[in-house]
């Protein structure tokens, strides 16, 4: 099976190759941004998917899309949808990790909670749709140098680690990323 994901991310590329075992995935042409005007995360990665497979349409290959969000408690579920660009749309992921710091500063009430949705659409109209969730709480500084994004200010529910303080391997096995691509791959009968 081939599949393509509909990124430019090259993380989330390296992050979920690896757990969709036996199948062919390569990482959508360069350049390829579709907007996501989508106010969900399912919305978003639905725009991806379907934007990856009008590029593709004689193409067998399974266009699978992801979004994420980090919901935070005390912020009323913000960034969520908005996570990649939550410190403006050029962002970095350091900016948004400060921004996250700045806008919790003096809160108590740090839990959150990592989302992903996977959108895949095959080349016969199918659509597949898995998601993951990750418990945690938000830590008051930014720590470890693996990962992206949100990676260094969240340690996972169980766990007294930052992602970032974690081997790829480690994060896979709680992440919701982790967990969406498993039941991706479930839903794709992949070994």
């Amino acid at each position: 099976m081939r599949i393509v994901l509909a990124t430019g991310n090259r993380d989330k590329v390296a992050e979920l190759e690896p757990l969709l075992p036996g199948a062919q995935v390569s990482a959508a042409p360069e350049g390829f941004d579709p907007a996501e005007t989508g106010t969900t995360l399912l919305q978003n990665a639905l725009i991806k998917a379907e934007a990856l497979r009008a590029l593709a349409a004689d193409d067998g290959a399974l266009a699978l899309a992801d979004d994420t969000g980090l919901v935070v408690h005390a912020l009323d579920g913000r960034p969520g949808v908005f996570s990649s660009r939550y410190a403006g749309p050029d962002a970095t992921y350091a900016d948004n990790c400060r921004r996250l710091l700045e806008e919790l500063e003096g809160v108590e009430d740090r839990r959150a909670a990592f989302v992903t949705v996977l959108v895949g659409l095959a080349s016969d109209d199918r659509m597949l749709v898995a998601g993951g969730v990750c418990p945690g709480v938000i830590a008051p500084a930014m720590r470890g140098s693996e990962g992206f994004g949100y990676d260094p200010l969240f340690v996972p529910e169980g766990e007294e680690r930052s992602m970032a303080e974690m081997t790829r391997e480690e994060k896979a096995a709680i992440s919701h990323r982790g967990r969406a691509a498993r039941r991706m791959a479930a839903l794709l009968q992949l070994p």
